[in-house]
């Protein structure tokens, strides 16, 4: 009997050894196999700059809004639903990223491209002219639908390179997100010297304009009847076998986990029912999805069950980590993540992409933890620790996602592979901001009263104001000091240095439930697989198709 148990095991073990080698045999095989030769000519370097400055306008429409969202409230509210102008960019982002990958896959990127250009653009303008909060939502909502689409950016840019060059063209794609990450500084500048924020809207959709221009004119990937070539499928039966229960299931899913999310901390405390039944909604939701996914059967399903089936190829799908997001110095975090794009660009030489994931989420989970140690005189310690974080943030976001280009079985599926990771990335995203931004207005309000008492303790400020003296400093402005009896430029100043130090020791708990996101990121970085070197392969998998037409007419030529 044990011998039997041990040959069947022998055997199993020896099945799972040979399943794994077959995964990777089927994925160098294609590798090596799909697409041409062609190089990385001009024509794939205008493509891949058109997908760069889309990218950027990507992040133009979530760092403006972001930046003035203070200034947009005062300006056009005071409004409690003024969050939503961004968190609708959450949503939007989070959702249509799958369900625009899936899609993209099946009928072709271009249009698809197109349509989210068009609808930032259009966002922006809606937003620049903006004069309720609204119309100013209006706006979030349509830059995270364009947003959506722009973010296939990452699935697009590699398979219109050679294999060879995907982990150094995504390290260029995230350095030249400098031009979006100095808009904060810009945006501010701005505000001072012109005393709005519509300045910095209006020159968020300049960039927009000239992405729609750049996608028209340059990205020309894999058209619809290149990419049914073989199978000589029209758009209808494409259509009629579109899994429309599975997008149903993920958009509301995906709709309800995140209204959920957003309003945990906020508009309802975490414990009660307004934030705990959508939450628990939408998961059942999503999980209800896997189950059709799985049992139903569709002819293309939006979450393919094949992309979950290698346990590593999962850890890589699914991986997402944190970084914290607010800093103290508007272009530290920026540097950082440029510099993390040269260390991008260097990846394939390195190697061991699995341990260069673990060390960059070690190394920015450690300095998250390090920043609770920051103090209000020591400037150049807090630059230096959110420096390395920013450094880390693209080893461990975009990493993972080449690495997820190189394990996928069919490099048709990259579009929603990448997706859902995308999907899971803004997920998480949106789970901590909320609980740091809860964590954050908590510990301020818990902190701020004592440090104002003690602030004006010997400065003969009346006992019986420090209630209206705590008020006009969550304010902060000069209007509501001014409304406080008893206020003098002593205590004003006394009191908002008080005020940075409560938020201080708040963000030192923040920063410290940061490392909760850090450790979980370092057990699932444990769970990746570095690339097999086999994989970096000159072909490309999608050759853009004006290259395309040029081969034809050679051939032509020829005969």
């Amino acid at each position: 009997m044990a011998e039997k148990l041990e040959i069947e095991s022998t055997e199993q073990a020896h099945t799972a050894h040979h399943s794994h080698e077959t995964h990777d045999e089927i994925i160098v095989q294609q590798l090596e196999t799909a697409g041409r030769e062609v190089g990385f000519t001009f024509k794939t370097f205008l493509a891949v700059a058109s997908l760069c400055i889309c990218y950027n306008a990507y992040l133009f429409s979530l760092n403006i809004p972001a930046t003035t969202l203070s200034f947009i409230n005062a300006d056009l509210g005071p409004d409690p639903r003024y969050t939503w102008v961004t968190i609708s960019w959450s949503l939007g982002g989070a959702i249509l990223v799958t369900v625009g990958g899936r899609l993209s896959d099946l009928f072709g990127r271009r249009y698809f491209f197109l349509t989210g250009s068009i609808l930032v653009f259009c966002g922006g303008i809606i937003g620049a002219t903006g004069h309720s909060i609204s119309q100013m939502i209006a706006s979030g909502v349509m830059f995270g639908v364009g947003s959506g689409f722009l973010e296939m950016s990452f699935a697009a840019v590699q398979e219109i390179v050679p294999a060879e060059w995907r982990m150094f063209t995504i390290g260029c794609f995230e350095a030249t997100g400098f031009i979006a990450q100095s808009t904060p500084l810009i945006s501010w500048a701005m505000i001072k010297n012109t005393g709005t924020w519509r300045y910095a809207y209006w020159y968020m959709e300049g960039f927009q304009g000239l992405a729609v221009l750049v996608i028209f004119f340059f990205y020309h990937p894999p058209t619809f009847e290149t990419k049914h070539r073989e199978d000589h499928k029209s758009r209808m039966q494409i259509f009629k076998d579109t899994d429309f229960v599975g997008f149903f299931l993920f958009i509301v899913g995906c709709v309800i986990l995140l209204i959920g999310i957003s309003w945990g901390g906020k508009q309802y405390k975490w414990t009660s029912a307004g934030a705990i039944a959508p939450i628990v909604l939408g998961g059942l939701t999503l999980v209800a999805l896997g189950f059709w996914e799985v049992y139903g059967k569709p002819k293309y399903p939006i979450l393919p069950p094949h992309l979950f089936k290698n346990v590593r190829q999962m850890s890589q799908l699914l991986y997402a980590t944190t970084p914290i997001d607010k800093g103290l110095y508007a272009e530290v975090l920026p540097l950082g993540t440029i510099c993390g794009g040269i260390w991008l660009m260097s990846s394939k030489k390195i190697g061991h992409q699995r341990w260069q994931v673990t060390f960059a989420i070690i190394l920015q989970t450690t300095f998250c933890g390090a920043m609770a140690s920051a103090t209000l005189d020591n400037h150049v310690k807090s630059i230096i620790f959110l420096f390395i974080i920013a450094l880390c943030v693209p080893p461990t976001q975009l990493v993972p996602i080449v690495m997820l280009s190189y394990g996928i079985e069919d490099q048709n599926d990259i579009g929603v592979a990448c997706g859902i990771a995308g999907t899971a990335r803004l997920l998480m995203g949106a789970t901590a901001t909320a609980i740091y931004s809860s964590i954050l207005s908590n510990e301020y309000s818990e902190k701020l009263p004592g440090e104002v008492t003690n602030a004006v303790k010997n400065l003969g400020f009346p006992p019986a104001n420090i209630p209206k003296l705590i008020a006009a400093a969550k304010l902060g402005t000069a209007k509501a000091y001014a409304a406080v009896p008893g206020i003098t430029p002593a205590i004003e100043g006394a009191i908002a240095l008080a005020n940075k130090e409560a938020y201080l020791q708040a963000f030192h708990v923040v920063f410290l439930a940061s490392l909760a996101f850090g450790c979980i990121g370092v057990v699932a970085a444990f769970f990746t697989e570095s690339v097999d070197t086999r994989k970096y392969t000159k072909r490309t998998f999608a050759v853009v198709e004006n290259e395309h037409k040029n081969e034809v007419q050679d051939v032509k030529g020829e005969a």
